[in-house]
């Protein structure tokens, strides 16, 4: 994977810490409304009983149905924190992909791009920068556990999305610790011929074309297929030739369904569907001249890009024994390769030059046995699962001789300084012949440019240099000279390499095998009371190599070997002690370099859940649920070390207390959630700059434990027949102890903290339906999104310089826009859109791999206006 993504914009990362226990501003008029309502909902007028699809001049508290607990039931009454998004929701907000709908789930927070997608449910977000690794909350697409760089799947013909909250350890097994995601897309219709072709064409290039085909074949068979195509030029201009332009888009998927009923009693579906996607690399733009732009970037990334080619096929058999008896089967096998090279410095300078590349292919076989049982008073699920992904992955960092000679320069400024005790003046450049010669003679004691003697490993015999060594590596210049003193050995301070690059490889391959079985029983005590109890073992096996850790020049390799034989001077990859200078990877306590390391373990754990579940009334549902998460262990695919020492697995136990109910006649609609999570061994992601990790800043993976409780909220309010209110939003507090750690600046972090409660954050949603006298229906959607940003000193990578950026720290308000017209057969749609129409954009903090020792921080900038066109046909 590729060693380093900046941290999500704050705007794209919704729900990180949100309160209303602070006055929410009067001044924004859904607030107000929503106020009004609650206060006086009996006063509102009746709402209408018409359905409410796309284009209907009304409004109603539909029901939706999930399958959050394997099996079919209203979300109202699922015992679990769950958030929905319906095809009427992706319409309204022209979502994507998952990193598209965090805004409107409270406690749900996406980035990270296509290939290495990062989801957070209550806070706790997937380490996942490293393939031995696995995330914390479990994807799955039409029941089938995906990989971490499959999860993006399209949101094409998609029935509805569900996230799951809180540990969802017995149905969803392991690595759904902090939650699961389910992605269930439409199944075939038997019965029915039908389809759609839309097009979503805006500003900046976009154009989404999607169609979709329900056909009968014949009165047991039918077929329904889906394709998508989305291209989208960017939104900031690259002013460097050739290289993309920030948010490039340009994909295409698609996926078949065949049902085949066989008999009254048993239908098999086969299905596939495809993924081509061609993106531009990770959209950054460089902290240049004291301020980040919005307009145009410096990316000289060398072929840049995210790519993926993946594919799945499958089958689902059901079958029905009886009226309580039923069993299910589903199969499934996915492949997929990516890469992601993208610019890690931002500059557009040779002399900082630094990019990343991840290449990864990885195929996965999922299987999945369930019997379900279904009577008045007991709904029983129990299953056994099966796993095995294979996966390989090669993770490159390139650098220019002129970036290996900008800090070559530094190292040797930190040479002089220590030798000379600052009488010497820094050097401006080792590539100007007379600042060569100053640091020549120092190293040795006055000889000439041609004297070598003084160089390479024979220095470490000097005493003086020796003691020089000491005191540089207390400076903090260890990392850089741990490597640079054979750079500067072998030439890399001579001119004549200009233009050439050195590549750093670390190599993966690794084979996953799980195995689960579980069983959840629900039993209906008494018409009011039901008791749910569920249990699950799951297992994992890991297989885990790393090779080629020593780095080498991509040009002339062989002749430089000699020229340094010659001199009788050891060539960098020679050199049994030497570490990439670059890259991260730590060799101490391993014994073996520039050859494969392997390592294995397996580990299990049983996790499960207990739920009180009490209806107040037929419209009124309140729950108490003990459940326990897991997250299987692991390896760091950058740190050899942990072939020795594995990550530990993460063991979460939450306690949970909800209420969800429709109040007002069936006017406002209320699910709240209080939960107390307790999280051992948690493993979280940082960059770091640590001077005992040879090479410059870098992801690592720490862990710790964390305490998080907090509350989440969800009203629907429909105060008349053409008027609709929505609001989310959620608090939470986390008090965590981490190991202590360097940052991207070289700051130490401590790594105990608390999350303050006194951030605000909210989505605040208008849909009116005008009852207007006029051929089809209209519909207006308002989205507002407001997120209270708190930059300080305490913030990972903050420097005050930053305080200089545009916006930096100021809180996020985004305004959404839709209007939609329908004809009266539905048949025809047409609308407008506007996207962030104040033109609203920020930044994160700046930082990155080059932002210490190259001083080249770099951040996302959010998307500025976004306006088009829906036109939709039905048929």
């Amino acid at each position: 994977m590729t060693l380093y993504r900046p941290a999500p914009v704050q705007p794209l990362s919704r729900f990180q810490s949100r309160s209303l226990l602070q006055p929410l501003p009067l001044s924004q008029p859904l607030v107000l409304a929503i106020a009004l309502a609650i206060s006086s909902g009996a006063s509102a007028d009746t709402a209408s009983d018409s359905p409410g699809p796309t284009g209907s001049p009304g409004y109603t508290l539909e029901e939706l149905i999930v399958t959050a607990q394997k099996r079919e039931q209203s979300s109202m009454e699922v015992p679990i924190a769950i958030g929905t998004f319906s095809p009427q929701d992706m319409e309204n907000t022209g979502a994507l992909v998952l990193d598209d709908i965090d805004d409107y789930i409270p406690g749900f927070d996406s980035g990270g791009g296509l290939t290495q997608a990062r989801f957070s449910i209550r806070g706790i977000e997937s380490a996942n920068i490293s393939s031995g690794g696995d995330a914390s909350v479990a994807t799955f697409y039409d029941g089938v556990y995906l990989p971490r760089a499959a999860t993006t799947i399209a949101f094409s013909d998609m029935e509805r999305i569900e996230i799951l909250k809180g540990p969802q350890g017995t149905l969803a097994g392991r690595n759904a610790a902090a939650g699961s995601i389910n992605m269930v897309p439409n199944q075939p219709l038997p019965d029915s011929s039908e389809g759609f072709i839309q097009l979503k064409a805006g500003n900046y290039g976009l154009q989404r074309w999607e169609g979709m085909l329900n056909l009968p074949l014949a009165d047991n068979l039918a077929l329904r297929a889906n394709l998508l195509s989305n291209n989208f030029d960017g939104y900031i201009d690259n002013q460097l030739p050739g290289g993309s332009d920030i948010g490039e888009q340009d994909n295409l998927t698609g996926r078949l369904a065949l049902l085949w009923q066989l008999s009254d009693s048993t239908e098999l579906q086969l299905n596939y569907d495809f993924d081509d996607t061609d993106n531009g690399p990770a959209a950054v733009s460089g902290y240049r001249q004291g301020k980040v732009s919005f307009d145009e970037a410096y990316n000289d990334v060398i072929d840049g890009q995210e790519t993926r080619d993946m594919y799945s096929a499958g089958l689902r058999l059901n079958h029905t024994f009886d009226d309580n008896w039923t069993l299910g089967w589903w199969a499934n096998h996915r492949e997929l390769d990516t890469t992601n090279r993208q610019d890690e410095d931002g500059t557009g300078s040779v002399y900082t030059y630094l990019d990343t590349d991840n290449i990864e292919s990885s195929e996965i076989t999922y299987t999945e046995l369930q019997l379900n049982y279904n009577s008045d008073r007991i709904n029983f699920v129990g299953g056994l699962t099966y796993s095995r992904e294979n996966k390989s992955q090669d993770t490159h960092i390139t650098s220019t001789a002129e970036t290996a000679s900008t800090l070559a320069t530094q190292v040797a400024n930190g040479l002089l300084d220590a030798l000379s005790g600052g009488t010497i003046p820094a050097l401006d450049h080792l590539w100007n012949p007379a600042d060569w010669d100053t640091l020549f003679g120092v190293l040795t004691g006055g000889g000439s440019p041609g004297d070598f003697a003084g160089l390479g490993i024979p220095a470490y015999s000097n005493a003086e240099y020796q003691a020089a060594l000491g005191g540089i590596y207390g400076a903090g210049y260890g990392p850089l000279l741990n490597g640079y003193h054979e750079v500067l050995a072998a030439g890399w301070v001579n001119s004549d390499y200009a233009g050439s690059l050195w590549t750093e490889t670390v190599s993966n391959t690794g084979t996953f095998t799980n195995y689960g079985i579980y069983a959840d029983i629900d039993i209906a005590v008494t018409d009011q009371w039901n008791l749910i109890f569920g249990l699950r073992y799951s297992k994992d096996e890991k297989e885990f190599s790393w090779g080629n850790p020593l780095s080498t020049m991509a040009s002339n390799i062989n002749a430089e070997r000699g020229y340094y034989a010659s001199l009788g001077i050891p060539f960098v990859g020679d050199i049994p002690t030497a570490t990439n200078f670059l890259s991260p990877l730590s060799l101490s306590g391993v014994g073996l370099v520039n050859s494969q390391v392997t390592a294995a373990d397996e580990w299990s754990k049983t996790t499960g859940r207990a739920v009180v579940q009490y209806h107040i009334n037929e419209d009124l549902m309140s729950f108490l649920s003990y459940s326990t998460g897991y997250t299987s262990g692991g390896f760091d695919s950058f740190v050899l070390n942990s072939s020795i020492t594995p990550l530990d697995p993460e063991d979460v136990a939450n306690i949970e207390w909800g209420l969800k109910g429709d109040f007002f006649d069936n006017r406002l609609r209320t699910q709240f959630s209080y939960f107390k999570m307790d999280y051992k061994n948690r493993q979280k992601s940082v960059t770091s700059a640590d001077p005992s990790i040879p090479g410059l800043a870098a992801p690592i993976i720490i862990s710790g434990d964390e305490e998080i409780d907090g509350w989440e909220l969800s009203l629907t309010w429909v105060p008349t027949r053409s008027l609709q209110l929505s609001m989310v939003t959620t608090m939470r507090n986390s008090d965590s102890e981490y190991e202590n750690y360097i940052d991207a600046q070289g700051n130490l972090s401590d790594g105990s903290s608390e999350t303050p409660d006194t951030l605000t954050a909210y989505t605040l949603s208008l849909d009116w339906a005008p009852d207007f006298k006029l051929p089809g229906n209209l519909n207006l959607h308002l989205d507002y999104v407001f997120n209270e940003q708190d930059f300080g000193p305490d913030s990972p990578n903050y420097l005050p310089e930053y305080e200089t950026i545009e916006n930096f720290g100021d809180d996020q308000k985004i305004l959404n826009a839709r209007l939609a017209w329908s004809s009266e057969d539905e048949h025809y749609l047409l609308a407008l859109w506007g996207k962030n129409l104040l033109d609203n954009q920020y930044t994160g903090i700046p930082g990155g791999l080059t932002a210490s020792d190259l001083g080249t921080a770099h951040t996302q900038v959010s998307a500025p206006l976004t306006w088009g066109i829906d036109a939709r046909y039905n048929f």
